[in-house]
């Protein structure tokens, strides 16, 4: 894990999942090119949402059978066919993967009845799930790709009613190089901390870098992992000045007294608040664009030719004082 993770540069730029696209070419494009850290996208728009896209049309029934399972994702095909095309610099690809406990959580909100073991039924869904994953990692890395697999969990808070869930996250666990967790809700900080995964992803714009937060991120990055700051929300862009100072601000908050913001900052990746699937194909573009140019502007780098309609001077200015200071 640790060897793969150190191949991203501090504050690469990625997306959360879901894009706007009809077309998966278009939607795949965007996301190889647009990128520091290319995903394979979820299109709601053409394929259903996040959970639709898994689970197909549901009949009401509280279980899981293998008419449910979609092997790939709708935009697959055009993603390798992209990847091998364009490489990434540094090798890695992030596939995103709808959370076995949220597959769950909404077979039983859409059952008649109550799903008896919703823990127990999670795991078998993760069994599915993870052979599916394993098929990718393994396309990806004939051609030369490691593979960051990030679940997605918006429904993690709604399990926790359930009780202890552990261990339902350890057939993905040993899917892929290396796991993430993405959760764009509450946070529920002690249930991230147990499951020890290689990344941690989460809308920091609405939930802030509390001390759980703090201390989770501490310990995620004593064992060589990331965390992905949602710092950016495509319904309502503030520009890349103030994903900047959100960004610091947070690094600051886990760096506390005893750690450098620079080592949280090295070991941070930056992406949108969530998924951008329901947003305009303009908006996603500008929030790729936002990313990018504050990623660069905190790393010292010389700011990157993107193609964007005609900006204000101050909608990209920044205190590089300010940044150089950290």
């Amino acid at each position: 894990m640790g060897s793969m993770l150190t191949r991203l540069a501090p504050l690469t730029t990625t997306g959360v999942g879901s894009l706007p696209f009809a077309r998966p070419a278009d939607a795949v494009r965007h996301a190889v090119g647009a990128y520091e850290l290319p995903f394979c996208p979820q299109l709601p728009r053409a394929y259903g949402d996040m959970v639709q896209e898994w689970l197909g049309a549901d009949p009401g029934r509280c279980g899981w059978a293998p008419d449910r399972d979609r092997q790939l994702p709708a935009a697959w095909d055009d993603f390798v066919l992209e990847v091998i095309r364009h490489p990434p610099s540094v090798g890695v690809i992030k596939l995103q993967v709808t959370g076995p406990l949220t597959l769950a959580v909404a077979l039983e909100g859409r059952s008649s009845r109550r799903c008896t073991d919703m823990p127990d039924l999670a795991r078998e869904i993760a069994g599915w799930l993870a052979a599916a994953v394993s098929d990718q990692v393994r396309t990806l890395a004939d051609v030369g790709l490691a593979t960051l697999v990030v679940v997605d969990e918006p429904g993690l808070m709604a399990a926790q009613r359930h009780g202890a869930c552990g261990g339902v996250w350890d057939a993905l666990r040993a899917a892929a190089p290396a796991w993430g967790l993405h959760v764009c809700g509450e946070v529920p900080w002690r249930w991230l901390d147990a499951a020890e995964p290689d990344v941690i992803s989460y809308d920091v714009m609405r939930y802030g870098c509390d001390r759980a937060a703090q201390a989770t991120i501490r310990r995620l990055m004593r064992r060589g992992g990331r965390v992905i700051w949602g710092v950016a929300d495509a319904v309502a862009p503030e520009g890349p000045s103030l994903i900047v100072d959100r960004v610091c601000a947070a690094a600051r908050a886990v760096a506390g007294r005893r750690w450098r913001t620079a080592d949280v900052l090295d070991a941070s990746l930056l992406s949108g608040t969530c998924g951008t699937g329901g947003s305009e194909v303009a908006a996603e573009r500008r929030l790729a664009r936002d990313l990018l140019l504050a990623a660069h502007l905190l790393r010292g780098d010389p700011l990157p030719a993107v193609p964007s309609p005609p900006r204000r001077e101050d909608e990209v200015s920044v205190d590089r004082d300010r940044v150089a200071d950290l």
